[in-house]
């Protein structure tokens, strides 16, 4: 009888209200360590091995943007690309046009290596085509398997 694999499916949210500009900046970034909420036998003993599934990106505070485009590197300065710039459209939320939200696939397998130069952290840059109103960089979720 073959071996069970077993998936577990793990996120790592965070939230901001940084001001998103028409180009990428040091200054509007979520750091995302995707072993935060791991136990602790796990998350002391070993780096990050796993699939980026998706991330989804969302927006508040304008309703000029129409679309987001995201960039996932290993470093803080956003020199050491793992996931390249991906755009995608921005979709309004029902009752409040300036919450807009985007999600994107990823599938990409990731080593986040703790010693690296990202100390076990992965940034997630963002900007958007229309800065008109001053969109906000809300929250942003990284969704993984190992």
């Amino acid at each position: 009888m073959p071996t069970r694999i077993t998936h577990f499916l793990h996120h790592s949210p965070v939230t901001g209200d940084q001001s998103v500009l028409t180009s990428f900046s040091t200054g509007v970034v979520h750091a995302h360590d995707l072993q935060a909420y791991l136990p602790d036998f796990q998350r002391l003993s070993r780096n990050y091995r796993g699939i980026v599934q998706g991330i989804t990106v969302k927006l508040t505070g304008s309703t000029s943007p129409t679309k987001v485009t995201i960039r996932v590197c290993a470093d803080a300065a956003g020199d050491e690309v793992l996931v390249p710039d991906t755009e995608a459209d921005l979709v309004a939320g029902v009752t409040t046009a300036g919450t807009k939200s985007a999600t994107f696939r990823v599938d990409l397998p990731l080593w986040q290596d703790q010693a690296g130069p990202g100390n076990g952290t992965l940034y997630l840059f963002a900007k958007v085509d229309s800065a008109t109103g001053t969109p906000k960089l809300a929250a942003t979720d990284i969704f993984w398997q190992e």
